[in-house]
C-alpha cells in the first residue's frame, strides 16, 4: 500500500494541480479507510500524516504521526517526521524531544544528530 500512495504522490507532480488535488483527495480517503479498516495500524497514520504535512496541514500531519508512534514506538521514519513538523510549528524543544528519543532507539542515526545540533545551534543556542 504505502509504495501504491508514494507512486501515485510521484505522479501527482506531473498532473495539473486541480487534477493533483483531486488525486490527492483521493489519496486522503484511501488512507481514511485503511486506517478504519485497521485502526492499530502504524503505517497507514504515517501515510495519513505525509499527506496532511504535503498540504500543510501540521496539527493534523503531527497527531497522526504521534499515533503511528504510539503503536509501533520504534517507528524511526515517524519520529523523525514529527520532528520536522514540530519544527514547522516552531516547537524547538519537542523536535529535540524526537530526536533525542531516535537517538535512544539508534545511536548511529546521522541524520537525528545533525537536525538536533541544526536546531540546537540556530534557535536554542
Amino acid at each position: 500500500m504505502l509504495k501504491t500512495i508514494l507512486r501515485r504522490l510521484d505522479q501527482n507532480d506531473r498532473l495539473g494541480e486541480k487534477r493533483k488535488s483531486e488525486e490527492e483527495k483521493k489519496l486522503l480517503k484511501i488512507c481514511n479507510k485503511a486506517i478504519y479498516s485497521n485502526p492499530k495500524n502504524p503505517v497507514a497514520y504515517f501515510n495519513r500524516g505525509n499527506l496532511n504535512f504535503k498540504f500543510g496541514d501540521y496539527m493534523n500531519a503531527l497527531k497522526d504521526y504521534s499515533r503511528a508512534i504510539r503503536l509501533n514506538p520504534e517507528y524511526l521514519h515517524a519520529y523523525h517526521c514529527r520532528a520536522i513538523v514540530k519544527e514547522k510549528l516552531s516547537y524547538y524543544n519537542g523536535a529535540i524531544s524526537d530526536y533525542n528519543l531516535i537517538l535512544k532507539i539508534d545511536s548511529s542515526d546521522g541524520l537525528a544528530h545533525k537536525n538536533k545540533n541544526i536546531i540546537l545551534q540556530k534557535f536554542i543556542g
